[in-house]
């Protein structure tokens, strides 16, 4: 069965975007990546994504660039950042900065999996309010 949703993850170290990228394709979603910000920026200015997963630290354009660009131009899209530094980010700064969930590295691939249910969920009920 396949999932209904877009998901774009971004990240500058091409093992953990590989590795996440194969992940969430196996669990049915359709799975774009970037390998920076600013990447990310431009496949989000030509396609629709739900969800994105960024990675903190990076060159050029860092994951808290890239979610203050994100709730500035696409406020409906939901962000999860992830990060190996969790001594120099606490989850509450990230979350009051813009983004649904906050993740440390290293993570399992079940505990993406269900962040990723999670905001489905959510996003379907927000829609199923919406509507009259």
């Amino acid at each position: 069965m396949r999932k209904r949703g877009t998901i774009l993850v971004v990240d500058d170290e091409p093992v953990i975007r590989g590795l996440l990228v194969r992940s969430i394709a196996r669990q049915g979603y359709q799975v774009s990546e970037a390998t920076n910000g600013r990447e990310a920026l431009e496949l989000l200015r030509i396609a629709r994504y739900d969800i994105v997963i960024s990675d903190i630290k990076m060159p050029e354009m860092d994951g808290m660039e890239l979610l203050a660009e994100i709730r500035s131009s696409y406020p409906t899209v939901s962000v999860i950042l992830i990060t190996g530094y969790g001594a120099e980010y606490n989850s509450q700064d990230v979350i009051a900065a813009g983004a649904d969930y906050y993740i440390t590295k290293p993570f399992k691939n079940v505990e993406i999996a269900h962040t990723l249910e999670t905001l489905f969920q959510r996003r379907q009920r927000q829609s199923q309010a919406k509507q009259p």
